[in-house]
């Protein structure tokens, strides 16, 4: 399946709307906010700060957030206690900005999503200036053997070369190497993800950008021309990168031949991965971006300022708690300048350089980000979707099919004009509703499909998730 995009969505299990809105009551900062480890005092003198930070540095939070809690520590004669919830960047900046989720301290991966959040929010919940926890780099992460045969680690390479191995009609033939078949790159989604986010602002600079990246340059037909040319060489759009190291664990080689991460996330995936080849770290020499964990006491309604002074005393407990070492020992660099002292084990590792990045890119205005991932999702690579939708009789209960319909509706919309959608239901047979085609001529249609949708009938789950799963591979489609 290689260089193939499928994308298979299963639709209609209610209880999954339901958890998911549970999950969001319970992480509001009001309701109940889900797991620090610690238990909060019976005392009633306590002011909670829920801190929110994204999750490929819990292993880095959790330990500060144990040792600031065991301290007691009192602001304005109230004891202090810190609780943790994990929530990917860019979930938090949606949520945060419609205020959906309210924490009092947020830490997203990047500075990149805090002009996102004022402008989406439309006011200035997140200072300008924010101290940084820790940092790491965005590279092109590439299996050393392919690495090598673009020059590496003499050759200064960067999103150029990508895009040439992209363009190259026999991918990796064209530089001596059909073993490794055609070029496939991998990064996360940008409206989830940071390493997505800062790849596809990075990819849209190296098209072309002058000394800024602005919200022009995003719409430029040259510059929308390179990132779409190197976009069809995408694999898939994941929406982690701790999944993406997943994937890489499981197919080596053959999954893809370059993946945008942080820094972090390489060298973790070298010390787990088996028997797989190395990856090693390519810092692009048109520049990047340092994901920088800011740690930003938002200025929302719903923060008091007792709640701000406590969550100030966690940030300078914080700050002095991850030193150097400490960042050095999870796979960070420290917070603050770049040329700060970093412990000796950071620098073992070869497959990275601490002298790198040589170059780094401005962050955008909140216009030039907000106008990247507009002109992106045209640009990105087309998908062909199958919806799976349950019709059963239990669809019936609490709502469950006009959840479903809800949401499908909200998909439907969301989709690119460039996609091709589906529409499978199944109860206790098995319906092809609509064939997949383009939703820019098909997309009228398919709501009024889901409009008429009807329970009824048993549930055949798995003959129904198995047969679209055949029909999509059988149908498959090497540039989508």
């Amino acid at each position: 399946m290689r260089g193939r995009a499928i994308v298979l969505v299963l639709a209609g299990l209610a209880t999954v709307v339901a958890a998911l809105q549970s999950h969001h009551q319970r992480e509001d900062g009001r309701s109940g906010a889900t797991s620090s480890a610690e238990a909060e005092p019976a005392a009633a003198r306590v002011t909670t700060v829920t801190f929110a930070t994204s999750p490929e540095k819990v292993a880095l939070i959790d330990p500060a957030v144990r040792a600031f809690n065991a301290r007691g520590v009192r602001v304005d004669g109230r004891q202090v206690v810190v609780r943790r919830i994990v929530k990917d960047s860019g979930d938090a900046e949606t949520q945060i900005a419609n205020g959906q989720f309210q924490p009092v301290a947020w830490s997203p991966a990047s500075s990149l999503w805090l002009p996102l959040l004022n402008y989406d929010a439309d006011r200035r919940l997140a200072p300008s200036a924010n101290a940084s926890i820790a940092r790491t780099p965005l590279v092109i992460a590439m299996w050393e053997p392919m690495a090598r045969a673009l020059g590496w680690p003499r050759a200064r390479l960067g999103f150029g070369d990508l895009l040439r191995l992209a363009r190259a009609p026999g991918g990796w033939a064209a530089l001596g190497h059909p073993e490794f078949g055609p070029f496939n790159l991998v990064h996360t989604n940008p409206d989830l993800s940071t390493a997505g986010l800062s790849a596809v602002a990075a990819e849209y600079y190296a098209a072309g950008a002058g000394a800024a990246l602005t919200r022009g340059d995003a719409v430029r037909p040259a510059v929308r021309a390179r990132v779409r040319a190197l976009e069809r060489s995408i694999v898939h759009y994941g929406d982690t990168t701790l999944f993406v190291e997943g994937q890489l664990k499981r197919e080596g080689l053959g999954y893809a031949s370059a993946v945008a991460m942080e820094e972090t996330t390489l060298r973790a995936f070298n010390r787990t991965r088996g028997r797989r080849d190395r990856l090693v770290a390519v810092y692009p020499k048109e520049g990047t971006y340092f994901s920088d964990s800011p740690f930003v006491v938002l200025s929302a309604p719903w923060v008091s300022a007792g709640e701000a002074r406590a969550a100030r005393a966690f940030e300078r407990f914080l700050r002095a708690y991850v030193t150097p070492a400490v960042a050095a020992r999870k796979g960070f660099r420290p917070g603050g300048d770049a040329a700060a002292a970093i412990a000796p084990e950071h620098g073992r590792d070869v497959a990275i350089d601490l002298r790198e990045p040589r170059r780094l890119l401005q962050v955008p205005t909140a216009r030039a980000l907000h106008a990247i991932r507009r002109t992106w999702q045209l640009d990105r690579k087309p998908a062909d979707i199958q919806l799976v939708v349950d019709v059963s009789r239990s669809m019936a209960s609490a709502d469950r099919l006009d959840q479903a319909e809800a949401g499908l509706r909200g998909f439907l919309r969301a989709a690119a004009p460039q996609d091709s959608v589906g529409l499978m239901t199944f109860s206790d047979r098995i319906s092809w509703l609509a064939p997949v085609r383009s939703i820019r001529s098909d997309g009228p249609r398919l709501g009024r499909l889901v409009d008429g949708l009807v329970p009824e009938g048993g549930t055949a789950l798995y003959d129904a998730i198995a047969e679209a799963t055949s029909r999509a591979r059988a149908h498959a489609r090497t540039n989508r």
